[in-house]
Formats: C-alpha cells, sequence, structure tokens
C-alpha cells in the first residue's frame, strides 16, 4: 500500500486578500488545504456568498470534497484609531481608555467601543493591548473613562485588541452582528459554524435556535477561562472545539497553553468531538518561505496529541504565499501522522453505545488483521466519527450519497468521503470501497478490509455491524 498518498490529519486554510481569487482558491487546494475557513470578523453574510459561491466552484472543477468553516466573529474587545503609524507606549506613563468619542488616539488616550469597559474592570486590574504585548494596571475609573499606568510598553496600532483577564464580561457571547450572520448562514449551504468566546453550554444552544434547528454541526472556540470552568458541558453540547491559543494566551498564563491544550484534545477524543488547533501555527510564514523549527515542533506535537485538524489563518489569508505555507503544513503533518506515536487516545472509559463500541471493535479487528483500510458505510457518520478518533494507520473510506456530508467527513483526521448512489445496498456499496481502493493504489485484490455498517442499511440506525472482506476487482464475480 502507498501510505504516502495518504492524509490523515486535515489542513483549513482561512480567505483572504491574499487567497480568495479563483486562482488563489484552486493553488491551497491543490496543495493540500482540506477546508476553507471565512473568518466573519470581517465580513457579513451576503458580502460572503460571492467567495462561498467561487468555493463551490472551483472545488467541483477540482473534484474535491471541500467544507467551508464560517468563523462567528463573537464579542471581541478592541480599541479605536490611532495615526497610521501608532503610537509608542512607555513604562511607567499613563494612558487612558475612553467611551468619549475621538476623532484619533494619542500616546495618552485612546478610544473603545466596549459598552460595559467601566462596569466590568476595577482599580488594580490588570488590561492587555494588542495579544498581550502591552499590559495596563488600572489606577481608577469614572463614569466614561478608565485610567491606567503603562506596565509594559509598546508600540500600539488601531482597531488592535483589548483583553481583560480574570474578568467575567458583561456582553454576551453572540453579539447582534453574530445573530444577523447566523440567521443568514441558516439560508446558505455553509458546512460549519465555529462561535467565538464561547463560556457556556448555553451559548451553543443559543447559536442552534438561531440556526433556526438545521443541521449544521457547531464548533466552540476556546479562548476564554469560563470555557476551561465548563468544559464538560461545552463538550456536550458541541460537535467540536477549536482551541484558539492566540486569545487563550492572552486570557490564562502562557506557560500554561501547552498543557491546557493536550487535555483539552484528549477531552474532546473520548466524547467523541472534532478537535482543531489553531493560531500563530506557522506565523513566520507570513513573509517567510519557511517555517521556523519551533513551528515545525509546535504543529507535529499537535498532531501527536490527537488534533484533527490544524489550522493556518493569516498565513494564508494575508500572507506572501499561501500555497506554500499550505505544503509545508501538510509536509510536517504527514510526517508526525507517520511516526511511531499517532496521537491515540487510550479510551480506557465506558462505552456507551453500539457506534463507539463497533469504531473500537473495527480499528482493533483492522491492526489483527493487517487491512489495508475500514470501510463505514452510507450512514455510519457518526461511527467514520469515533473511527478516526482511535487513529488508525491506515485510511477510513466514509461512504455517503449527500454531498454536504461528504464534505464534512472531510475533516475528520484518516477519513477519506468517497460517493455512492442513493439507496445503494450493501454490495453495491463494498464495489464502490473496493474500486477506490484499488484505483488509489490503497489495496490490491485480495487484501483484506473491516466494514462497519448500520443494519438495515439505511434507517438511520447505530452502527451494529463489522464484516470482514476481500478487495475484489471489478470484473470479479460475488
Amino acid at each position: 500500500m502507498n501510505q504516502n498518498k495518504i492524509k490523515f490529519t486535515r489542513i483549513i486554510a482561512t480567505l483572504g486578500p491574499a487567497s480568495s481569487s479563483e486562482d488563489g482558491i484552486r493553488a491551497l487546494i491543490r496543495a493540500g488545504a482540506d477546508c476553507f475557513r471565512l473568518n466573519f470578523s470581517h465580513g457579513d453574510g451576503p458580502g460572503m456568498q460571492p467567495l462561498i459561491d467561487r468555493i463551490r466552484a472551483v472545488a467541483a472543477s477540482e473534484n474535491a470534497y471541500v467544507p467551508i468553516l464560517a468563523d462567528i466573529q463573537g464579542p471581541k474587545l478592541r480599541i479605536g484609531k490611532l495615526a497610521e503609524e501608532g503610537v509608542l507606549l512607555q513604562e511607567g506613563q499613563p494612558f487612558t481608555i475612553t467611551r468619549r468619542p475621538i476623532d484619533e488616539g494619542t500616546v495618552e488616550i485612546v478610544h473603545s467601543p466596549y459598552e460595559f469597559l467601566q462596569r466590568d474592570v476595577r482599580r488594580g486590574a490588570r488590561l492587555l493591548l494588542a495579544d498581550g504585548t502591552i499590559e495596563l494596571l488600572v489606577e481608577s475609573v469614572d463614569e466614561t473613562e478608565v485610567h491606567t499606568r503603562i506596565v509594559r510598553g509598546g508600540q500600539l496600532f488601531s482597531n488592535k485588541g483589548l483583553n481583560l483577564p480574570g474578568t467575567a464580561l458583561s456582553i454576551e457571547t453572540l453579539t447582534e452582528k453574530d445573530r444577523r450572520d447566523l440567521a443568514y448562514i441558516a439560508e446558505t449551504d455553509i458546512d460549519m459554524v465555529a462561535i467565538s468566546f464561547v463560556r457556556r453550554a448555553q451559548d451553543l444552544h443559543l447559536a442552534r435556535e438561531l440556526l433556526g434547528g438545521k443541521r449544521i454541526p457547531v464548533m466552540a472556540k476556546l479562548e476564554r477561562p469560563e470555557a476551561l470552568d465548563n468544559i464538560a458541558e461545552i463538550l456536550t453540547a458541541c460537535d467540536g472545539v477549536m482551541i484558539a491559543r492566540g486569545d487563550l494566551g492572552v486570557e490564562v498564563e502562557f506557560e500554561r497553553v501547552p498543557f491546557i491544550q493536550k487535555r483539552l484534545l484528549r477531552q474532546a477524543a473520548l466524547r467523541g468531538k472534532w478537535t482543531v488547533v489553531a493560531t500563530e501555527m506557522l506565523r513566520s510564514m507570513v513573509r517567510a518561505n519557511r517555517p521556523t523549527r519551533a513551528e515545525v515542533t509546535d504543529v507535529a506535537n499537535a498532531v501527536l496529541d490527537g488534533a484533527d485538524a490544524v489550522m493556518l489563518s493569516e498565513e494564508t489569508a494575508v500572507g506572501q504565499h499561501p500555497a506554500l505555507v499550505v505544503e509545508a503544513m501538510a509536509r510536517i503533518t504527514g510526517e508526525a501522522a507517520r511516526s511511531e506515536d499517532p496521537g491515540r487516545v487510550n479510551f480506557d472509559e465506558d462505552i456507551v453505545s453500539f457506534s463507539a463500541g463497533a469504531a473500537g471493535a473495527a480499528v482493533s479487528a483492522a491492526e489483527r488483521l493487517k487491512a489495508r483500510a475500514i470501510v463505514a458505510l452510507a450512514g455510519s457518520n457518526l461511527t467514520a466519527l469515533l473511527l478516526s478518533k482511535w487513529h488508525p494507520k491506515i485510511p477510513i473510506l466514509a461512504l455517503s450519497s449527500g454531498e454536504s456530508t461528504l464534505r464534512r467527513l472531510n475533516v475528520l483526521r484518516g477519513v477519506v468521503p468517497v460517493a455512492t448512489k442513493e439507496k445503494s445496498d450493501m454490495n453495491a456499496q463494498i464495489a464502490v470501497a473496493d474500486q477506490y481502493l484499488l484505483s488509489h493504489e490503497w489495496a490490491r485484490a485480495g487484501d483484506t478490509v473491516v466494514i462497519v455498517a448500520a443494519i438495515p442499511l439505511g434507517e438511520g440506525r447505530e452502527t451494529n455491524s463489522i464484516r470482514f472482506h476481500k478487495v475484489r476487482a471489478p470484473d470479479s464475480a460475488w
């Protein structure tokens, strides 16, 4: 079997000015992007529609199942406008953040549109600007202004982020803009939605309501300390989690982030949830044509920690060579997936469903039989997800007749979406799987595969059947 052709960990690429043209999208798909992220911080639903249509057209021309992940903005706190060259804040100097409208901030004062700023901060609190590179200490608060002293200075530019670590924010997780965007998404064929700054399960329940009951997978972005405190209920409510290490690394001590990442990936895997690691993975490649050794190690460790997917943000959105970044990411994740330690979770908790039990049994049987692949027949999509959590080193072929299902399957680690005709019986589906394995040189006639299915087919039941099968050439008799 040509294992070099098998892709395990998935790559999500953010589209932006550097990559959103037809040629740019095509180059990213050919370089190895499996999913495209649309950042709704930089636009609304109607504004995104031409890009959505372009993605669909290019993916169809490339015969690729490429899902779209809509990343909802959430309550990102920011400062207002400064001079184009920014201002240099010096340690020990006073600095004021005001709610009063001002045309342009200075080295002494800047506007923030956050309406609850005076309510949420207290004397002695820490405020962080520009991803935590600048630190302020609150000295006093009045009706319109927060007066601070600069503890750690630096160059500050317009519209940079404002973080209030250790502070419970009064603002709702889903803003009015988010609500409008979710209502629009409910009318589109967008495949997945990521909810920013999730703090509790109720945030996810509300997002589903705003989607109008449409069954779009909802991902919780973990970037607030409250989310860590409520992680059990969040994991129950979501379809997946994104460990957004940028804001998370500002809100909690940065030295804790690697260990939080490991713990969250394990907890999510045990509950059968899709997992993404994001932020600054190949940051140097926004300009450079090679990653740093530290970045290579970081990406590899995310794979070894068990991430289903890794995400590129500004590297592909505004970087100088987006396709080269995806190629580098594919090389790193491919090598990490072929390592002796594939990041498998030790499932030492009770298995509580037929699908979970079938997934574990199928992987165990495939390893003992040295099978070339595991095949999940149409209607066994939950099992495809659970199979991916066991990190087998062979492909998982997941069959479906639904276009949207095939796209969503393409984000699961090691899962290969394969189209089959609607209402195909078991033998017809197995023949499709055989042909796919043979044509991709992942198996030869006579090789063993393990098949999992929900019997009877098409009745929406949990996966309850495991079958062993020898790959057959198309002209072989059944």
